[in-house]
């Protein structure tokens, strides 16, 4: 709750931020966490896509219940706020969002491989145990068949209320994002202090990079949107204040600590939630940043550290430190492809000197990261730059890969690069391609993932024989 009187100062937030959020810098386990989303959809006899609801007879909670009880490593353990949540005995978790995607968060792994044995053998029980209902899941960053308003809120928590209102008032994207849109995160170390600040440049030079190479939202509402990744352009454009990149990272003069970036970031960000005349934390068409709160006061009352941390869960940047840096920037992949981006990124930033090449090649870059990521949202690898760029840091990556003597993630990283990133394209230019640049059936795009599957199986198979 606020305080009547002002209890916070920017050096106590900065303290805060370096223990909390950037781990202090002291220890680099370089362990891995991967999060995906997934759109279910129910099939029957008059639609191959029905939208599935959150709650209710047959909606996706209650399915996941019945995949728990297949599954007793899966108990059910709702958060504080009572959302309903699923939690593995290694510590993953299965929450959702508000337009009733499944969110999967694996537990830190000692390595990548761990991570993704994990996850395929999740996603396998849960394909499984969802078509037993009737519901298949989709892989992409977009909900392509359905508008906002017929997905609608479909958790109807005081967090996410709040939230769909103040997405309202800024204008079309927020709400999309909310109800339309899935991503791939990875989760990587910060790691110490020598090396934290390098790792959180690559990391946020990759974006645009990352972004136009795994592109694959070019659909949204039943529309072709003229974009690779409507979904990163709905990011970029919902409020500016809370996505994208920190000041301090894009300035002329640069300000090499990531602390001090994301401090000012978050200061100058608006208050999603601010206290009405009793204290309650509502939005209320109000516009405050956290600074001007925090110095100023609003309706005589002043956020405290609980209001700082709930500030911080709404800023939504391409890289956000939570203890550990959570990659942003990726749309969510066919079920072949997902593993793809966690083997460059854990080799771009985990090995030091493939990290050093990767600044270098991309630092002539830093000051236009704003206006580069929206041309890879836009054009993918059909960018020049961005498709040699691209090539260079997965070379990279790859040679990487071959070192520590990972045939499988190699020969996997090896057939995306031959397939996508060396021909100048991305997964977008494939559902484009479904339908002849129209919207693609359910089926077109369940074919699609079949060929895909068939593809790798078969890379794979010449890499291990």
């Amino acid at each position: 709750m606020p305080s009547r009187e002002r209890v916070l100062n920017c050096g106590q937030l900065r303290s805060h931020l370096l223990h909390s959020f950037f781990n202090d810098m002291e220890n680099d386990k370089r362990s891995v966490g991967l999060e995906l989303e997934i759109f279910p959809f129910r099939e029957s006899p008059d639609r191959a896509h029905g939208l599935v609801p959150l709650y209710g007879d047959g909606g996706v909670v209650e399915s996941i219940h019945h995949f728990a009880a297949r599954h007793p490593q899966w108990s059910y353990a709702p958060n504080a706020e009572g959302s309903a949540r699923f939690v593995h005995q290694d510590g993953a978790q299965i929450t959702f969002e508000p337009g009733a995607q499944i969110e999967y968060s694996s537990a830190p792994h000692a390595n990548l491989e761990r991570v993704i044995r994990a996850m395929n053998g999740f996603l396998g029980d849960l394909n499984h145990s969802l078509s037993q209902e009737g519901i298949w899941l989709y892989h992409s960053g977009l909900n392509p068949w359905y508008r906002v308003d017929e997905v609608g809120l479909q958790m109807q928590k005081d967090r996410y209320i709040n939230m769909n209102n103040y997405f309202a008032a800024r204008g079309p994207y927020g709400q999309k994002m909310m109800r339309l849109s899935t991503s791939l995160q990875v989760n990587l170390d910060v790691g110490t202090a020598d090396v934290a600040p390098r790792r959180w440049l690559a990391a946020n030079l990759m974006a645009p990079i990352m972004t136009a190479a795994f592109a694959n939202s070019p659909f949204c509402e039943q529309k072709v949107t003229g974009a690779k990744s409507f979904r990163s352009v709905i990011w970029q454009s919902l409020d500016p204040t809370r996505t994208g990149f920190q000041r301090g990272l894009e300035a002329a003069e640069y300000c090499p600590c990531p602390v001090e970036q994301y401090l000012e970031f978050a200061l100058d960000a608006y208050c999603m939630f601010l206290p009405d005349d009793s204290g309650h934390m509502v939005f209320d068409g109000n516009f405050r940043t956290f600074r001007h709160w925090m110095e100023c006061g609003f309706h005589g009352q002043y956020p405290t550290l609980d209001d700082w941390l709930t500030h911080l869960s709404t800023l939504f940047p391409e890289v956000r430190p939570r203890g550990f840096y959570e990659i942003r920037y990726l749309d969510a992949l066919s079920a072949s492809y997902w593993m793809i981006p966690g083997i460059v990124l854990t080799h771009a930033l985990y090995d030091e000197s493939v990290r050093e090449k990767v600044i270098e090649l991309l630092l002539p870059y830093r000051t236009t990261l704003t206006g580069m990521l929206r041309e890879a949202a836009t054009l993918g690898l059909e960018e020049p730059d961005l498709a040699s760029l691209a090539n260079q840091i997965f070379g990279l990556a790859l040679s990487s890969t071959e070192r520590d003597g990972d045939e499988r993630l190699a020969g996997l990283l090896d057939h995306y690069i031959r397939h996508f990133t060396s021909q100048r394209k991305c997964p977008a230019d494939e559902l484009l391609a479904l339908n002849d640049g129209a919207v693609f059936t359910p089926q077109q795009y369940r074919d699609y993932e079949k060929r895909t599957a068939e593809a790798i199986n078969s890379a794979l198979a010449q890499v291990q024989s």
